[in-house]
């Protein structure tokens, strides 16, 4: 079938020569490598067999005039940032490829209305060299069902996938062992100050520095996958590390009931344990946050190891959708603040009761097998069907 296809494509690319003076010219600009471009070359062919459409396929990184054009399309529209699957259809744009019947929903919409009112062609315009205008209108808004959130940007209310993904895997995120028993540490050692100021401050320090600790190394690996680009072994790499280390969960929901952590061993636990103990009993308040907000960032990211596989699978997916440069941020920012949630809650609780109640073990044990079921079902997708977490 991959031969019709190829055919199929190819005939595509010279009906732009020979098309009806009502039809409609989809520009999609695409590149080898990205799962989300043949999957919307293969939706416009069928929109083009179905009539009233003509198809202008544009393949990046083969003719230097294409990427110019590329480039040039960018800054008429003022994107914030070049990608691809990318179709212009008259004076609109539509940026990815969402499935069920989203991205093609968009498409009917910009055809409707050229098919009402001539529509220019600023792309055949600029591939001839004429001078165009800045584009003024804005994208096409998305189907019935979605709405813009402030910092997060469109969210789709029909299934809300990106949100709840968020959620639960900053939650099972959130009860890591490895982390968890330094807060434990912590509280246990607070527990023993008299000063209650001292006490609130020094635990808002330990949760400020990790929280800023965990979202600076999300937001660097973040922006890699979007500087890398569609490249297909990284999303492959980034589903098998998940497969991976969703197995290693689940055998750890099985072999270690206690739920202790195994990165870090006991030698290496007692002296983080005294110089934890050395900050908080340190007469200078202001010496005694910088050294417990030092200890933090260095003690999780030693521990990060322990679930790497989650906030590398979740930065993978949030650069496979098509988000404003901020909606981004805005949902690393949702991700660490459910993440810092159950910790924040803990120590809360311990401050006000001023008992430990801090039990690892069935939280942590729990943790393993949500997060080993979620990542193996996240992992597999990713390699399999990577366009149904776009």
């Amino acid at each position: 079938m991959s031969w019709i296809r190829s055919l199929l494509t190819a005939f595509l690319l010279l009906l732009p020569m020979v098309a009806g003076a009502g039809d409609v010219t989809v520009h999609l600009f695409w590149q080898q490598g990205c799962p989300h471009c043949s999957n919307a070359k293969g939706a416009l062919a069928e929109r083009v067999a179905q009539g009233g459409v003509v198809a202008d396929f544009i393949e990046l990184g083969v003719e230097e005039a294409d990427d110019a054009l590329f480039g040039a399309v960018i800054d008429h529209f003022a994107m914030d940032r070049a990608a691809v699957p990318l179709v212009v259809i008259g004076g609109d744009y539509a940026l990815g490829f969402a499935g069920g019947g989203r991205s093609t929903g968009d498409w009917e919409r910009m055809i409707a209305r050229c098919q009402e009112v001539p529509c220019p062609d600023p792309v055949s315009d600029l591939r001839a060299g004429l001078a165009v205008a800045p584009a003024t209108q804005v994208p096409p808004t998305g189907p019935e069902g979605q709405v813009t959130l402030p910092l997060l940007g469109p969210v789709d209310l029909g299934t809300l996938s990106l949100p709840v993904l968020t959620v639960v895997l900053a939650a099972v995120d959130g009860f890591n062992p490895c982390a968890m028993w330094v807060l434990a540490l912590l509280i246990g050692l607070l527990l023993g100050v008299q000063d209650t100021r001292r006490m609130w401050t020094l635990g808002a320090v330990f949760l400020l520095a990790t929280g800023v600790m965990y979202f600076a190394v999300m937001a660097a690996w973040l922006n890699v996958v979007l500087w890398i680009g569609a490249v297909g072994w990284i999303r492959l790499a980034i589903g098998a590390l998940a497969i991976g280390a969703g197995v290693y969960y689940l055998r750890e929901y099985w072999t270690n009931p206690e739920g202790v952590c195994k990165v870090t061993p006991g030698g290496r636990k007692k002296r983080i344990s005294d110089a934890f103990r050395t900050m908080v009993e340190t007469p200078n308040l202001a010496v005694a946050a910088l050294g417990v907000g030092a200890l933090a960032i260095a003690v999780n990211l030693v521990e990060l190891a322990c679930s790497a596989g989650l906030p590398a699978i979740y930065t993978q997916t949030l650069a496979m959708h098509d988000l404003p440069a901020g909606g981004y941020y805005g949902y690393l920012a949702l991700y660490l603040a459910v993440f810092l949630l159950d910790d924040a809650a803990l120590f809360i609780i311990a401050m006000v009761t001023l008992r430990a109640a801090v039990t690892t073990g069935r939280y942590s044990r729990l943790s393993h097998l949500v997060g080993g079921v979620v990542l193996l079902v996240l992992g597999a997708i990713m390699v399999l069907r990577p366009d149904l977490l776009g």
